[in-house]
């Protein structure tokens, strides 16, 4: 018997760490169950220099497996534009994660969606935004009402931390978009409820714990796991609580004959109501509003205060930025008035220092996973369709961990166009909310820095760079000392 097993145990190795894989690019070895989970966990930088390291050793495309799932990165430009957008629809896939569909119900949403559906909504989605006016003034009055908000409250002669700042002025833009309603101090206490819900969610999710539930929901049963499970659960149950009690608000008060929504749930319940006669309403259900509302408020929520956050963090460590950006700002805004979208093609320095911050800050390394549609052929390797692909840039420029915003200007100071620099992701699946994310970074960077002088608490101990776990790579806490450049920021 003991020798049956072995000899069921050593197949098993053998197809997983030889067969299954034999077609695809060489790389690392995988390890059973956690596949190159090791690999990455043995870096200093969770989620980067792992990629650096292999590209020395593997070049331009090589194999990796995330826990049981084959990939193949991809780490050459020119190769990763031939893939991903030449070849868009054959790699606009999504791997399934069983924890995914159990704690939303099934395939919902925009992030995890495929086919159908994915096509259907993102189009959706695009419309409203379109017709809510991004990358119009409507859009930029409602980011400059919460940047006005923002820059009036801060007034301290000691520390303070910036996030919750930073966090509700996101936070509000973004539930305003959603639910027509900004955060006031009448509704603090639910934004609260909410960043922590999601704070606690994007951390277990991040973790190697985290990897592991969301493959094998079976471990969920076991003493450690368990309690990583009963986190995630019941942070994402009261995230949707409070959603299905905007969406019933909505229902009671809508008026279908109206032809103008304010905001996604009204936009998509009218929906529901022109295809009420269509089998399940043509796809727009309410679980589908529900995990919309999800992708959309941790999308819109977590990544544009995660990089602000990152903003603040990485020119404190590098003054001579913040005096160039405070004497570009100088020469084109000249006082303290709010700075503006209009301002934006004359403010290059800014400019390359916010692209500079998204390189390097680098939230989501491995960004948000494709998969093959079909089985598709790169640089002669065969790759099965459901093959996860990702599109790897953080090994792509030089000197990766050195901040340097003159890597984005040309010798005449003018901000160039770096197409390797896509933290929007790349294809067909790039991410929809680009534009109002652009528009808050400027808005929000250029003001702050046009208000304020931020300086370090004690400028002898600076706080740490080092990322930690989550699915976005965050920074960890920290205080700054703000000094008013002007005497009225209103």
């Amino acid at each position: 018997m003991f020798l049956v097993w072995f000899a069921l145990f050593a197949a098993f190795l053998f197809y997983q760490m030889y067969w299954k894989r034999r077609k695809l690019p060489p790389g690392p070895t995988p390890f059973p169950f956690v596949g190159n989970l090791p690999t990455m966990l043995k870096y200093a930088e969770p989620g980067y220099e792992v990629f650096i390291k292999l590209k020395e050793q593997y070049g331009k495309i090589y194999s990796f497996t995330f826990v049981n799932l084959d990939g193949v990165i991809i780490c050459d430009w020119d190769l990763i534009k031939e893939t991903f957008i030449k070849n868009g629809h054959d790699f606009a896939g999504r791997p399934i994660f069983p924890i995914s569909e159990e704690i939303r119900g099934g395939s919902y949403g925009v992030v995890e969606s495929v086919g159908d559906r994915w096509q259907t909504h993102r189009r959706f989605l695009l419309q409203f935004l379109r017709d809510m006016g991004m990358g119009k003034n409507l859009m930029q009055d409602r980011v400059r009402f919460e940047l006005v908000c923002l820059l009036s409250t801060y007034f301290s002669d000691g520390p303070i931390d910036l996030s919750d700042a930073l966090d509700l002025g996101v936070g509000c833009i973004i539930n305003s978009l959603l639910f027509g309603y900004r955060y006031d101090d009448s509704r603090k206490d639910e934004f609260l409820v909410m960043r922590k819900a999601l704070a606690k969610h994007m951390k277990v999710a991040g973790e190697p714990a985290g990897a592991f539930l969301a493959m094998f929901l079976w471990v969920r049963h076991l003493p450690y796991f368990s309690g990583k499970y009963a986190v995630v659960k019941s942070n994402v149950d009261m995230m949707f609580k409070l959603f299905d009690e905007q969406i019933r608000v909505h229902q009671k008060n809508i008026d279908y004959d109206s032809e103008d929504s304010t905001d996604i749930v009204e936009a998509y319940l009218k929906e529901m109501k022109k295809r009420e006669y269509e089998p399940d309403f043509g796809g727009f259900e309410l679980a589908q509003l529900k995990s919309i509302c999800f992708d959309l408020w941790i999308a819109g929520m977590e990544t544009t205060s995660n990089t602000l956050y990152w903003a603040v963090l990485y020119i404190l460590h590098n003054p001579e930025v913040a005096r160039k950006m405070r004497q570009e700002l100088d020469k084109h805004i000249g006082g303290d008035r709010i700075v503006t979208m209009d301002d934006k093609a004359r403010l290059h320095y800014v400019n390359a220092t916010i692209n500079e911050i998204q390189r390097l800050a680098n939230l989501l390394p491995n960004n948000l996973m494709h998969t093959t549609t079909k089985e598709v052929e790169i640089e002669g390797y065969k790759i099965p369709a459901d093959t996860v692909i990702i599109a790897q840039i953080s090994s792509i420029f030089p000197e990766p961990y050195k901040f340097k915003p003159e890597r984005h200007l040309d010798e005449n100071g003018n901000l160039k166009r770096i197409e390797e620099l896509c933290p929007f992701s790349i294809g067909k699946r790039i991410c929809l909310g680009e534009g109002l994310a652009r528009m808050e970074l400027f808005l929000f960077i250029a003001n702050l820095y046009n208000q304020f002088e931020i300086l370090p608490v004690d400028p002898n101990n600076l706080p740490t760079t080092k990322k930690t776990w989550g699915i976005t790579m965050g920074a960890q806490k920290y205080k700054v000392l703000l000094k008013p450049r002007f005497l009225d920021v209103n």
